[in-house]
């Protein structure tokens, strides 16, 4: 069973991780523009933020799949709860009331899992 929901975890977190990175390069070909906290960033700024952003999780979807959850889950936790913070700092600064992101939500309670059983079966 704890086989089966570290496999499943992997899976979803794999997924996200690929779907943003790929949202990352589409926004780049597409329409480089950005938000970061209380920047809206365009031009070569927005592509160096996507660009960096779409890599980072490039780069944590290949630590998912090769390495322990002890190595990879503290950065993924890292990852979706800076992008949590930002949607909510943008969503105040543009629409004057906070709001989430949904895939930052799910991507950080699926990085908590391997550390709740980590810390479990201490």
């Amino acid at each position: 069973m704890a086989d089966l929901v570290e496999a499943l975890v992997r899976c979803l977190l794999a997924t996200l991780y690929f779907f943003i990175a790929l949202g990352n390069f589409l926004n780049i070909a597409i329409n480089p523009e950005a938000y970061l906290l209380f920047f809206k960033l365009g031009g070569l700024k927005a592509t160096l933020y996507l660009v960096a952003n779409g890599s980072a999780a490039l780069i944590l979807l290949a630590l998912i799949i090769r390495l322990d959850p002890r190595r990879w889950a503290p950065l993924s936790l890292a990852y979706f709860a800076f992008h949590l913070a930002n949607s909510i700092i943008i969503s105040t600064e543009i629409f004057k009331a906070p709001a989430f992101s949904t895939i930052s939500l799910i991507g950080l309670i699926l990085s908590l899992i391997p550390v709740i059983r980590g810390l479990a079966r201490r």
